[in-house]
């Protein structure tokens, strides 16, 4: 069979000078022949993330080789070290997929976040806010809804903001796994938690339930776990004059050093300085 291409490109002309994120193309196709091939060696300066939605494809960097199956996706700089195509040989027919094409110096920042968090290569369930919005941003596209610069533009730097986020899944759309590992969590973060403990209370593997979890959540339970406790935390530094001590303890942390350390480095201020700040802007409730 041919290949099919549905794909839209994106050049407007009432647009501002040289915006942070810039929508370039989206696209669905399926993809049946070795034809399909791209080195990106050669590529102008983009970014790029495709997502499988049906069989299966490669992608190649240097001495790494990996086969993309369904819900498994990319995300890539180009041009790069990469090459990313349909092996007949290799691959299954049609290899279905969905792909995003940005530019932009505002793409950086977001595209080493998501890196780091996920790697190139990642999992994400077809319900995931993030392959919602790029199915919606394709179904606009093709409508013709997508009418000037702006409004693409948008569509563009909410995709990335729901791909950096934590999912915000329905709990319909959780597995049951997930629901109850962030049950687990919120039930028992001031004790001594691992990813081990919390496995073997769900009775699972400790693979099988970061698989799980980073599938649905987009990342690992640990640092869910570190979310509750700050959230936690922030709460008492709000509403109490509780010590740090008291509040490590109560939320998980061990000690006061460990938990300032690790308060600092997620929330980029100290407890101190965050519990003044609360107490001179007169706030209710901070939302980690």
């Amino acid at each position: 069979m041919s290949d099919i291409c549905d794909d839209y490109g994106f050049q407007f002309v009432d647009n501002v000078e040289n915006p942070p994120v810039k929508l370039v193309s989206v696209g669905k196709e399926a993809r049946y022949t070795s034809e399909y091939y791209w080195d990106n060696r050669d590529r102008w300066p983009c970014y790029l993330f495709q997502y499988t939605l049906n069989g299966s494809g490669t992608l190649k960097e240097k001495e790494k080789t990996w086969r993309l199956e369904k819900e498994e996706g990319f995300f890539l700089k180009t041009p790069g070290d990469t090459i990313y195509c349909f092996d007949e040989k290799e691959n299954e027919a049609p290899w279905e997929l969905l792909y995003l094409m940005l530019e932009g110096k505002g793409v950086e920042p977001y595209y080493a976040y998501i890196v780091k968090r996920f790697g190139k290569v990642f999992t994400l369930s077809e319900q995931h806010p993030a392959i919602k919005k790029l199915v919606e941003i394709h179904a606009k596209a093709r409508g013709g809804l997508l009418k000037n610069a702006f409004l693409a533009d948008q569509e563009a730097f909410a995709f990335l903001c729901l791909l950096c986020s934590d999912g915000n899944q329905d709990e319909q759309n959780s597995s049951f796994l997930v629901k109850n590992a962030k049950e687990y969590i919120e039930e028992n973060y001031e004790k001594p938690l691992s990813l081990l403990s919390a496995a073997e209370s769900l009775g699972v593997s400790q693979s099988h339930l970061s698989r799980e979890f980073v599938r649905y959540t987009g990342e690992q339970p640990i640092k869910y776990l570190t979310k509750i406790r700050l959230e936690k935390a922030a709460d008492l530094l709000c509403s109490t004059e509780m010590t740090l001590d008291q509040i490590s303890a109560a939320c998980g942390f061990g000690d006061g050093n460990y938990f300032s350390k690790v308060f600092k480095k997620y929330m980029k201020i100290s407890p101190g300085e965050f519990r003044k700040r609360v107490k001179i802007q007169s706030y209710k409730n901070v939302k980690i």
